[in-house]
């Protein structure tokens, strides 16, 4: 790798950002963003598109692939605050456990199921690679469905989360588009 490889990487930097779609004019994204301001994104063909439909914690089977964004609870356990439930394509992603920016203190945590209890309030563990966490997941917990998405559902208004890097002259680059459909809220 030569050194301006090394340079340009030293100074990517990776965000998420969640807001609604102000418009798309091909490959460029504008994002209104839910804390103010806009933000435009670059997609290419590497961007990965998911839409968000509206899912049920009793959609949580023992094969799925969940991911739960929580926060600390009061009792020191980790309290969910949102859930996605992905298909069987996008199996693998974002596993592991790491901070995340949906709320303060928040963590995404995203594995396979390796415990469920069916009875309310249902408890999972997810199960990935050099670990496992466990949750108990409250009823109402806003909870979607992630599945292959399409830009054509990238309109005005449409709810959008986006996770992209800032290359070195300044552009943000869209490595992953989520799209809620029908009032759905993408979660991740």
């Amino acid at each position: 790798m030569g050194a301006t490889s090394v340079a340009a990487q030293a100074v990517e930097s990776f965000a998420r950002y969640q807001g609604t779609v102000e418009a798309r004019d091909a490959d460029t994204l504008t994002i209104r963003r839910a804390a103010g301001g806009s933000v435009t994104v670059l997609m290419n063909v590497k961007t990965r598109l998911f839409i968000a439909t509206a899912g049920r914690l009793r959609d949580i089977k023992p094969e799925s692939y969940v991911s739960i964004v929580s926060v600390p609870g009061a009792d020191g356990k980790p309290k969910p605050i949102k859930v996605a439930i992905y298909s069987p394509s996008e199996r693998g992603f974002e596993a592991g456990t790491k901070p995340w920016d949906a709320a303060p203190d928040a963590r995404l945590t995203a594995g396979w199921i390796g415990g469920l209890s069916l009875d309310p309030p249902r408890q999972v563990e997810l199960v990935y690679d050099g670990g496992s966490k466990s949750f108990t997941i409250p009823p109402g917990t806003p909870t979607a469905q992630i599945a292959p998405g399409e830009r054509a559902l990238l309109v005005p208004g449409a709810d959008v989360v986006v996770l992209a890097r800032t290359d070195a002259d300044g552009l943000v680059n869209a490595d992953l588009v989520a799209v809620g459909r029908a009032g759905t809220e993408p979660t991740l």
